[in-house]
């Protein structure tokens, strides 16, 4: 692989770089993946991607490269399909609510994986939180397909589900900023394109298009918003609209419109503690689960098949108590 001609065209600036093709971006990435660039060639790669952005067919070809290296898992025989709940922000200003919308989730009956970073020394990650309320992560594809299988929720770090994107991740810290790998690894899963429900949020409404038509290329149902802290939950103070995409060839459909803004109880702090306290009284109906996570969970209802409507979803969770 001649990694100076690819430089050469994805290095030219935001106004004159030039996309790669899916092979060779596939290639590419799993040359990075696997420990096979150099280092001076790996950081020129990934801000020169940082400054231009990855192209549909790139994204792509990244996305398949990490996908062969990702840990596999089957979709629970006899059981609803499983929803996959990327974590890879946790909390900088407010409470951490991913932990609660995934318990929420398997309370209703469906499997959840959530999968994430370890650590983060900026913020407070899900990790931090399950480990508050005793949620202990798996480490292999055998604990995590029992847990799943006996209708449990289970969360692994992506140093476990795949660790060659952990590595890319941890670029961050030696490089001051993100790279391709945060963006991809929110989009990992480990079952079959079909086989589950993935959760993906962006950092700007007008992004919910471009991930739709990704979603939609590869073939795979989804739920879109605009997330929290770059979490998938949705804000309870100000309730995005919420899009539901099929698969191959569908348009993105708003299940849900951007709601009123709203003053609405959360943890006092960001702390693991408090926001794992705040999340067991919700999970034990001392207060109310916040109207935000109520629509996106119908929204997951719905798009999981458990029910044929928004409606119909809330009254299944107001008939659990939330």
């Amino acid at each position: 692989m001649e990694l100076n001609k690819i430089i050469k065209e994805v290095g030219r600036g935001k106004n004159h770089a030039r996309d790669i093709d899916f092979d060779t971006a596939q290639a590419l990435y799993g040359a990075m993946l696997d420990g096979e660039v150099p280092d001076l060639e790996m950081g020129s790669i990934l801000i020169a991607l940082r400054i231009k952005g990855e192209g549909e067919a790139e994204m792509r070809g990244f996305y398949q490269a990490m996908q062969s290296r990702v840990m596999r898992l089957q979709s629970p025989s006899g059981r609803p399909m499983p929803v996959v709940i990327p974590s890879y922000n946790g909390a900088r200003r407010q409470g951490n609510l991913t932990p609660l919308l995934a318990q929420v989730l398997n309370r209703l009956g469906l499997p959840v994986l959530v999968h994430g970073v370890s650590e983060d020394a900026t913020r407070v990650t899900s990790e931090a939180v399950f480990a508050a309320l005793g949620i202990v992560p798996v480490t292999t594809a055998e604990q995590a397909q029992a847990k799943l299988d006996r209708g449990e929720l289970a969360f692994i770090t992506i140093d476990h589900l795949c660790p060659p994107m952990a590595k890319q991740l941890s670029l961050r810290w030696r490089m001051g900023v993100r790279n391709s790998a945060h963006t991809l690894a929110k989009l990992a899963t480990p079952f079959g394109e079909r086989e589950a429900l993935r959760l993906s949020s962006v950092s700007h409404p007008e992004y919910v298009p471009r991930v739709a038509t990704f979603f939609g290329a590869i073939d795979a149902p989804a739920i879109l918003l605009n997330g929290t802290e770059g979490e998938v939950y949705a804000n309870p103070q100000r309730c995005p609209a919420i899009s539901y995409v099929g698969g191959a060839a569908q348009q993105a459909e708003v299940w849900v419109e951007r709601q009123p803004e709203v003053a609405v109880p959360l943890p006092a702090d960001k702390s693991a503690a408090e926001t794992a306290r705040w999340t067991e009284e919700v999970l034990n109906h001392q207060r109310p689960l916040p109207e935000a996570l109520r629509l996106q969970i119908a929204c997951c209802l719905r798009a999981s098949g458990q029910c044929a409507s928004q409606e119909v979803g809330l009254e299944k969770l107001a008939a659990a108590g939330f």
